[in-house]
């Protein structure tokens, strides 16, 4: 029961990604702006380039012992900084609405 609940969780949050990478491809062409996408992977000549909501992240698969320390040491910083985020919430949560 899980395992269909995540994947219909997946499967909502990738059609509210490629509704806004459509909004924003419209929106460009309204204003003749050249803005990025939301969230774009593309793979090129050995090289994974990942668009994230107007960052450009490069990753180079040629040195696969490079890449991947670089890739788990900023998935570490990635994990860390949410686990940061989700404290300063839950401080805020119960500051504002648990406090007796």
């Amino acid at each position: 029961m899980r395992f269909y609940q995540l994947l219909m969780l997946i499967g909502l949050v990738m059609l509210v990604i490629l509704g806004l990478n459509t909004s924003n491809q419209g929106i460009n062409n309204l204003t003749r702006e050249e803005r990025q996408a939301v969230l774009d992977v593309d793979y090129s000549k050995g090289n994974i380039k990942v668009e994230a909501l107007g960052n450009s992240y490069s990753y180079a698969l040629d040195r696969p012992e490079t890449g991947w320390a670089g890739l788990k040491q900023q998935g570490r910083r990635a994990v860390n900084g949410f686990t940061d985020y989700l404290k300063k919430i839950w401080t805020i949560f119960d500051a504002v609405f648990l406090y007796e």
